[in-house]
């Protein structure tokens, strides 16, 4: 009795494993872009730098499947908060481009991240597997599926350990997408730019974290000081005149929320055997520095664009001591 129980499931596994093969697959993926030269390839929960790491990650997941059978799709780009379609990039294509997808119009089962777990919908009906969704789609006579990623869900999953700028990039795009994305204008300039400056601090605090330093909390008495200096640099801006401060920026209400993210990625110019400062890493330095214990901020709009300054306490950039307080990041 057991047996024919056990050979019954298995006939029944086998089964199911040969529709699931039989059926296409149409996996997507967007474009997140955060600079106007620097994009990366994001499926599922994962930045990738190049699309073969893409195709390769996909053709993992998907072992049950065959080459001919599976396909992807370009729905969406990003830049920043805003999101378009790029008519240049080709909306489907088999994974390894074998053959072309016909009968687009067919597809019927769609793939979901709701509060981090999968919903699958077939016919205006959702399902908890993507099993039960071929089977009913199956009844209805379709035989296209697609399992679609329409929002990122962005984790730890990042590629670690290579030195390439554009590697070294896809760890912060990821804390920026997570912390920044849907927060326009009208979003992080609420109550004073306050919801800026928490956001900044959060971006902060995660680098911070990733080299081993310490979370820093933000000094209100260091904050009303920053943002009487930066008001003051302000006025020198209108005149023209040159700026000599360090940890300053003006950008435009776009590129804004993108400035924590720009100075941390200076670190591909950083020297970790270096016990002197270097310049083109300066903000980055600043930004890690583990004795440093609070953060002041300072932001004053001016003409649609954004003066930002950020004071460190105590000071950081502390000549001859960087080899004690810059250190690689750990995760």
């Amino acid at each position: 009795v057991y047996m024919f129980i056990l050979r019954t499931i298995l006939f029944i596994i086998t089964l199911l494993i040969q529709e699931i093969k039989n059926n296409n697959l149409i996996v997507t993926y967007m474009l997140m872009q955060t600079n106007y030269d620097s994009f990366f390839y994001s499926y599922h929960d994962m930045f990738f730098a190049t699309k073969k790491q893409m195709i390769d990650q996909i053709l993992k997941d998907h072992k049950n499947l065959k080459e001919t059978n599976l396909f992807i799709q370009y729905i969406l780009s990003f830049h920043g908060n805003n999101y378009f379609f790029d008519k240049n990039v080709p909306q489907h294509e088999n994974i390894l481009k074998k053959n072309s997808l016909k009968n687009v119009n067919d597809i019927t089962v769609s793939e979901y991240f709701i509060n981090g777990k999968e919903v699958y919908k077939c016919n205006n009906k959702k399902f908890l597997s993507f099993e039960l969704a071929i089977k009913d789609c199956s009844t209805n006579n379709n035989n296209i599926i697609i399992k679609t990623t329409p929002k990122p869900v962005i984790t730890n999953v990042i590629l670690k350990n290579d030195s390439s700028e554009k590697y070294a990039h896809i760890f912060s795009a990821r804390i920026w997408y997570k912390i920044w994305m849907g927060c326009n204008y009208q979003c992080y300039s609420q109550n004073k730019f306050q919801v800026m400056k928490n956001n900044f601090l959060r971006e902060i605090n995660q680098y911070r974290y990733a080299h081993g330093s310490l979370k820093l909390a933000e000094n209100l008495k260091l904050s009303m000081y920053t943002q009487m200096i930066a008001e003051k640099t302000a006025k020198l801006y209108k005149k023209r005149e040159q700026i000599r401060l360090e940890n300053v920026a003006i950008l435009t209400y776009d590129n804004a929320p993108m400035l924590i993210k720009k100075w941390y990625d200076e670190n591909i110019y950083y020297n970790y055997a270096s016990n002197s400062i270097i310049q083109k890493a300066k903000h980055f330095t600043a930004m890690v520095w583990m004795r440093t214990k609070q953060i002041g901020f300072g932001i004053v709009d001016v003409n649609k664009e954004l003066l930002i300054l950020i004071s460190y306490e105590p000071v950081p950039n502390t000549p001859h001591l960087f080899t004690k307080n810059v250190f690689k990041r750990k995760i």
